[in-house]
C-alpha cells in the first residue's frame, strides 16, 4: 500500500499510541482515550460551516469539543480521533496553537489541508488499526455490504470506513464521494492504481451519465433516506484509459451528510490491454 510518508507516520503514531495503551481490543474507544490524558471532550454548536470539531488549549490543559450538527455515531467518534491527531502528532500543537486558544477542524478526508489530513490518518489508524481491519476484511465480502459490516464492526462512519477499504483492499476497489453531477474525491486500491496509462478521478470530475450513481443522485430522496442501489458499470465508463472492465457498483446516500458513497469493485484480475499483440 503506497502513502505519503506524512500520511504514513501519522497512521504508525496512532498504531503505537494503541501498543503504549494496550488498548488493542475492538471497538477502540477515542473517548476513553481522552479520559486517559485527562482530555474533556464535549459537544457544541459551531456557527462555521463544515467545521466537524475542534481542538482547545488553555495553558497545558486541553479539549475537545464535536459538532453537535454531528447525528452520526461513526463520525462522532471520528472526529474525536482526529482531535486527538492533532493532540499526538509531532508538530500539530505547536504549529496550529499558535497565538490562539482553538483550532477549528474539517475532519472525514474533506479538508486539502496537510495538517488536517495527518489527523485524519491518524484518526483513520486509530479507530482501524492496519492489523485488525485487515483481519476483518479478508472475512467481510465484498462492496457495500463489506464496508457496512465492517463499520459496524469498527463502530467507525461508513465514509471512513470505506476509504480504508478502498487503501487495504487487494482486488480492484474504487470508492467514490459524490453530489449531484459532480465527483468530490476518489480512493483506489493499488490494482487500480497501478494500471499503466490510467487518468485518476479528479475533484469536480463529473459523474458518468451511464452510471447507477448518476441517476440515484438525480433524486434527493435517495440521499436523505440512505437508500441504497446495485448495478453494473465498466471501469473505462470512470476512469480515462482504464480496461473496458465490467465492475459492480454499489450506490448509498449518506444521508444528512448530503454526499453519495459509490463502491466500484470486482475480484478479476485487471490487466491492460498488450498493444503489441495487435501489430
Amino acid at each position: 500500500m503506497s502513502l505519503d510518508p506524512r500520511y504514513k507516520m501519522a497512521g504508525n503514531r496512532a498504531e503505537r499510541l494503541l501498543d503504549e495503551l494496550g488498548k488493542n481490543v475492538l471497538p477502540i474507544d477515542p473517548f476513553v482515550i481522552a479520559e486517559d490524558r485527562e482530555i474533556m471532550v464535549k459537544s457544541k454548536e459551531f456557527d462555521t460551516a463544515g467545521v466537524s470539531g475542534c481542538l482547545l488549549k488553555v495553558d497545558d490543559s486541553f479539549g475537545i469539543m464535536y459538532a453537535t450538527h454531528i447525528k452520526n455515531e461513526g463520525f462522532i467518534r471520528f472526529t474525536v480521533a482526529h482531535e486527538l491527531g492533532h493532540y499526538f502528532l509531532p508538530g500539530h500543537v505547536d504549529t496550529l496553537f499558535i497565538n490562539r486558544k482553538l483550532h477549528y477542524s474539517q475532519s472525514n478526508f474533506v479538508s486539502a489541508d496537510p495538517f488536517e489530513l495527518e489527523a485524519d490518518h491518524f484518526a483513520a489508524s486509530l479507530l482501524m488499526p492496519s492489523r485488525l481491519f485487515l483481519r476483518e476484511t479478508r472475512r467481510a465480502g465484498e462492496g457495500f455490504g463489506a464496508i457496512n459490516s465492517l463499520a459496524e464492526t469498527f463502530k467507525t462512519s461508513i465514509t471512513a470506513t470505506g476509504i480504508r477499504f478502498a487503501t487495504y483492499a487487494e482486488d480492484p476497489v474504487a470508492i467514490i464521494i459524490s453530489k449531484n453531477d459532480r465527483i468530490h474525491y476518489c480512493f483506489m486500491s493499488e490494482a487500480i492504481k497501478e494500471l499503466k496509462g490510467i487518468g485518476w478521478i479528479k475533484k469536480g470530475d463529473l459523474i458518468p451519465k451511464s452510471s447507477k450513481t448518476y441517476d440515484f443522485n438525480s433524486d434527493i430522496n435517495n440521499i436523505t433516506s440512505s437508500r441504497v442501489a446495485e448495478s453494473i458499470t465498466t471501469l473505462d465508463d470512470w476512469f480515462e484509459g482504464a480496461p473496458a472492465v465490467e465492475m459492480n457498483e454499489d450506490v448509498v446516500g449518506l444521508g444528512s451528510y448530503g454526499k453519495t458513497l459509490t463502491v466500484l469493485f470486482t475480484n478479476e484480475a485487471l490487466e491492460n490491454e498488450d498493444e503489441d499483440e495487435w501489430l
